[in-house]
């Protein structure tokens, strides 16, 4: 069996080696929108939730100047983004985006240099063949730098393009982690979806896989949630504007690993 030492205690950094369970919190948003409410103040925020996390998600410059709330062993372990987009910009946003973009932001030897645990980067589904050519291009060198220095992966496989419908939402999201598995990502973030969909990824991927959540889960949906096979949940850094959040994320905290853990 082919063990990569390297990668296998980063990620216990973040997913528990007892329960195998995690919880990230995604703070990435502001690159591509600005700073938005509840992140304005990203130092307040990080250190009111480091203590009821696993893992957080940052941008470079973020890792960098939050480093001292990032260390510890009881704190969440730094996340690093790899990548900006504008795709999140709508046309309500002060600049909308005429054409959608995404560009590779730092590097794996970078990240490492910042005492990143894993990197992560977006896969973002439903867009023209040229832009999906680039996207996976870009992921598959990230894995092969990533795969020379032990440093775990993750990609957040976003289906937010104009190709994208109801109809074939839930398929999508299968045809992108087909595809990312190949590419050799070490876990695999999904929007949620339904749990028969679930139930089928995690079935046959031989990797993590996360929940990218954008409301908080009642504490019966998140058993389910494990009960069909993931291994965490990803909050949106949508819900960081919630007045509730920290409390919120230390609740979901317990139900995820149990109460008493991470006081």
């Amino acid at each position: 069996m082919n063990i990569d030492i390297g990668k296998t205690i980063r990620i216990s950094d973040f997913i528990d080696a007892t329960d195998k369970r995690s919880l990230i919190v995604d703070t990435t948003i502001a690159s591509a929108i600005g700073a938005s409410k509840g992140l304005e103040n990203l130092s307040g925020f990080i250190e009111s939730i480091c203590y009821f996390c696993d893992g957080i998600m940052v941008n470079p410059g973020s890792a960098e100047h939050q480093a001292g709330l990032l260390a510890g062993k009881y704190r969440a372990a730094p996340i690093i983004r790899m990548d900006w987009t504008n795709a999140y910009r709508d046309q309500a946003f002060c600049l909308p985006a005429n054409v959608v973009k995404r560009v590779n932001i730092s590097n794996p030897i970078d990240a490492l240099t910042l005492g990143a645990s894993a990197v992560v980067a977006s896969f973002l589904l439903g867009f023209d063949d040229e832009f999906e050519a680039n996207n996976i291009k870009d992921l598959s060198f990230l894995a092969r730098g990533c795969h020379q220095i032990s440093l775990p992966l993750m990609v957040d496989i976003r289906a937010i393009g104009e190709k994208v419908v109801a109809a074939n939402f839930e398929e999508s999201i299968k045809l992108g982690v087909s595809f990312i598995q190949e590419l050799g990502a070490d876990i695999i973030i999904i929007p949620e979806c339904s749990l028969e969909n679930v139930d089928y990824i995690c079935s046959w991927l031989s990797v993590p896989v996360l929940l990218h959540v954008e409301q908080f889960p009642e504490e019966e949906k998140v058993k389910g949630f494990f009960a069909h096979g993931l291994a965490g949940l990803v909050v949106s850094a949508k819900l960081c504007r919630d007045r509730s959040a920290r409390d919120r994320i230390k609740t979901l905290q317990a139900q995820i690993h149990g109460q008493g853990r991470k006081s």
